[in-house]
């Protein structure tokens, strides 16, 4: 028992503790995309352009990352690069859009900025589909 809170070399306590990271966090951001997901699919035109590339393709950049670049994370697929999309979409989020708000305003997309950064640096881990179909055997 003692040795579980002993700092540890064993990569299946990280790789475990990135599959709860990946699973837990992510599976939370989908909620927020889905309503955002179904006024997409509604043609809806009232969303913000932070970035002025378009109402249309900040809707869909948005749906993207909160619906299915998430389902990637979940899964351990294409992790590094799905990352770099959700880090880009919070930072946005959190500076952009929320640039002259209170920090709590900001605090959302600060909290799943940081796993996306930690998943960045770290990939996966052992239990994704990115070790599955490119670690070498």
């Amino acid at each position: 028992m003692l040795a579980f809170f002993k700092p540890s070399s064993q990569q299946t306590y990280t790789d475990l503790g990135l599959l709860v990271l990946r699973i837990f966090v992510f599976i939370m951001l989908i909620p927020h995309g889905y309503d955002k997901l179904l006024s997409f699919l509604d043609g809806a035109n009232d969303f913000p352009d932070p970035l002025h590339v378009g109402v249309r393709f900040s809707h869909f950049m948005t749906v993207l990352g909160e619906v299915f670049i998430p389902l990637l994370l979940i899964f351990g697929l294409f992790t590094r690069i799905a990352a770099v999309v959700e880090i880009g979409l919070f930072l946005v989020i959190a500076f952009v859009i929320h640039a002259s708000d209170p920090f709590g305003d900001k605090e959302h997309a600060l909290l799943y900025l940081v796993p996306s950064l930690a998943l960045l640096l770290t990939g996966a881990g052992k239990y994704s589909l990115d070790a599955a179909l490119f670690q070498k055997k």
